[in-house]
């Protein structure tokens, strides 16, 4: 069975190997073409991730002058954290605030008695309101542990309760409300108010609340004489004018007990100073020339007339009154001052100060040139919750009072975000002493912008570098490249040399680096170099360095920081500037970088033209790798069919040499 062989597919003669041969040089185009074509694909792939170097050098040049640009972030400091954080957005200005918290936002907090731990709640509606909402469930008897859960779960997140194990048989129930301010009291309603009086949350309490009604004029105000018109009514608002006293009366007069405040609402309206003039120093009286008399044509002239006038006195300029003590209790009570502020100030004054009675509110308004406004008069119980009060408040729903630059301010939470534009506090703690919130730009986020800008710039130079030149010094100079990056850098090493499309890159953005821009600066800074950023920002130093030479930018961050620390708006312009007054960008580095970088990347643009033309070469390439598979197919069939009838023909010459062979044998 060794000898069979089978022309075309066996043979004994080494035609395949002969085919194969014969077919190697056949295939040299078509290796070629394969060369090609993976040559095309490394292209592409270089397009293709330079694509991704310039998009993101694009990027990081329109963050540097675009709407999110890194100029407008700003960063608010405070002097003391631990009264009071503040953070800063893009619309805030750069100012210095100065804070005082006097109180901070409180929320109601209930302890109730020491209960036993089978304290039964019994049937009833429960209800409570905090501010404008309110919270209502109904409760068959059973556990106060299951009053929690059920309070808990019907409130909405409005209320929360637990209890607190005082002994190891007995609990305390805390009840507290989520938001905070005074008008967010905890409210008893229905069979809570006879719950909280049997638990010890609350109690009841004496009631002499009352409000002043200032629009009946005739009945509430006795008037010290300076002038006819001392005060105007308007909106149950008193306005008492310059220099005018006026008696405001509690009829009959109000009892106080020492949970009461008294409360009162002011205005200051500064009026106008008039530049003052001194008179001039009267002329005196008019005197008649003297009489002429004629007597036998003699004229005789009578004596001048004369007039001794007093010394003249300039008389001293009006005096100005200023005083900020102008409220008083009883008559001679003194009321805190005003702040020296056209806004509300709004004045709790405790019993300490009160005492028991209260019979008058006297206003002695000595200015010369400032009215008073006075408002919302009024005796009330802080911790009065409609004729109820907690019996163990560990806290009570107040707001947070604040004065900012001297001018008082009152909110309901400690998260303020409407005072300052822009900036946000969070109230942390009361403080006797001023806080100065610092808001100014966030000079870590431009400058790790800048430092962004520089790094694209760089890596596309670097890319540049290694396409197009052979010189593998351009990588051994770039230090920090990893092992792995080194690799695929030789494997790019001048894939596109003589490309001029790289050179011009290069040399535009080279030139868009150096150039000149106006700025509000002028000549003091209208270069990067100024800033600290240029191909040789530390100087040059023990022999020449070729990776300096190859344009590369470095940051002198001394340079950068001391530029940072001044005036920002010139180095925002140096990077993107409007001109022209249209709100549009039209001038600096980064703007120029990013449009020019854009034809590149674009939809388009250069890049994607690039990438379409080598897609093409790969079609063309695949479709003659195509053609020549075939051709090269159809190639080896024809030299297996020749072989194969070779080997026949010689088989049959064979067998009949043996058969001649055999033939002479037998005879």
């Amino acid at each position: 069975m060794s000898d069979i062989t089978i022309p075309g597919v066996n043979s004994k003669y080494g035609t395949d190997k002969l085919i194969e041969g014969l077919m190697d040089a056949e295939r040299i185009p078509l290796r070629r073409l394969e060369d090609q074509k993976k040559t095309f694909s490394e292209q592409k792939k270089v397009w293709q991730e330079m694509k991704l170097t310039l998009t993101k050098f694009k990027d990081s040049s329109k963050a540097l002058f675009g709407y999110q640009n890194p100029f407008q972030e700003h960063i608010a400091e405070s002097s003391d954290e631990v009264v009071l954080t503040a953070s800063a957005g893009r619309d805030a200005n750069n100012e210095i605030i100065n804070i005082k918290v006097n109180q901070i936002a409180g929320s109601d907090r209930f302890l109730s008695s020491s209960l036993t731990t089978d304290y039964r709640v019994p049937d009833g509606t429960y209800s409570f309101s905090i501010g404008e909402k309110e919270v209502s469930f109904r409760f068959r008897e059973n556990r106060l542990q299951t009053f929690i859960q059920a309070v808990n779960k019907r409130s909405n997140g409005l209320l929360k309760a637990r209890l607190i194990n005082d002994t190891s048989d007995s609990v305390i129930l805390i009840l507290e409300s989520t938001k905070t301010g005074s008008s967010n009291k905890i409210i008893f309603k229905d069979d809570s108010v006879d719950f909280g009086i049997s638990t010890g949350l609350i109690k009841p309490v004496y009631s002499n609340e009352r409000s002043i009604d200032l629009s009946d004029k005739g009945t509430l105000f006795s008037q010290s004489v300076l002038n006819q018109d001392l005060f105007q009514i308007s909106e149950n608002k008193l306005t008492i004018e310059p220099e005018s006293k006026v008696k405001i009366p509690f009829s009959p007069s109000a009892e106080l007990d020492k949970d009461f405040t008294l409360n009162y609402t002011v205005r200051i309206v500064n009026l106008d100073k008039e530049t003052y003039v001194p008179p001039e120093k009267p002329p005196g009286p008019a005197i008649e020339s003297s009489v002429k008399v004629n007597f036998e044509g003699i004229t005789i002239d009578s004596a001048p007339s004369s007039v001794t006038l007093p010394e003249w006195n300039v008389p001293p300029p009006p005096v100005i009154k200023e005083s900020l003590e102008v409220i008083f209790l009883n008559d001679n009570i003194p009321l805190p001052p005003l702040k020296n502020t056209t806004s509300e100030q709004q004045f709790s004054i405790p019993y300490s100060t009160t005492g028991k009675n209260i019979s008058s509110i006297d206003i002695d308004n000595i200015n010369t040139h400032r009215k008073i406004i006075i408002n919302d008069i009024n005796i009330s119980n802080p911790n009065s919750r409609e004729g109820y009060a907690a019996v163990n408040p560990a806290d009570t729903a107040r707001n947070v009072e604040l004065e900012i630059d001297g001018i008082p301010v009152s909110r309901e939470t400690n998260t303020i975000d409407d005072l300052i534009t822009g900036v946000t506090l969070n109230i942390n703690k009361e403080s006797d002493q001023e806080v100065q919130i610092e808001v100014k730009p966030d000079k870590d986020s431009i400058k790790d912008g800048i430092i962004s800008f520089v790094g694209y710039y760089n890596q596309v130079l670097q890319n540049i570098q290694i396409l197009t030149s052979r010189d593998e010094n351009v990588i051994g100079e770039l230090e920090y490249l990893t092992p792995e990056e080194k690799t695929d850098a030789k494997a790019n090493l001048g894939i596109f040399q003589g490309d001029m499309t790289f050179q011009q890159l290069k040399n535009r953005m080279q030139r868009i680096a150096m150039e000149a821009y106006t700025t509000s600066a002028g000549r003091d800074l209208s270069m990067l170099s100024q800033i600290g950023i240029s191909t040789n920002s530390g100087g040059f130093g023990g022999g020449v360095n070729r990776a300096k030479l190859r344009g590369y930018l470095e940051i002198n961050e001394n340079t950068l920081d001391e530029a940072l620390s001044g005036d920002i708006k010139p180095i925002k312009e140096l990077f993107g500037r409007d001109t022209d007054g249209d709100l549009i960008i039209d001038s600096g580095s980064a703007y120029e970088m990013d449009r020019y970088i854009n034809s590149y990347t674009q939809i388009g643009g250069l890049i994607a033209t690039r990438l379409a033309g080598i897609d093409g070469q790969v079609t063309r390439t695949d479709s003659n790798i195509l053609d020549m598979e075939r051709k090269l197919d159809d190639k080896e069939m024809e030299l297996r069919i020749k072989f194969g009838r070779m080997e026949g023909a010689l088989k049959s010459m064979e067998q009949s040499s043996r058969a001649i062979e055999n033939f002479s044998s037998n005879n």
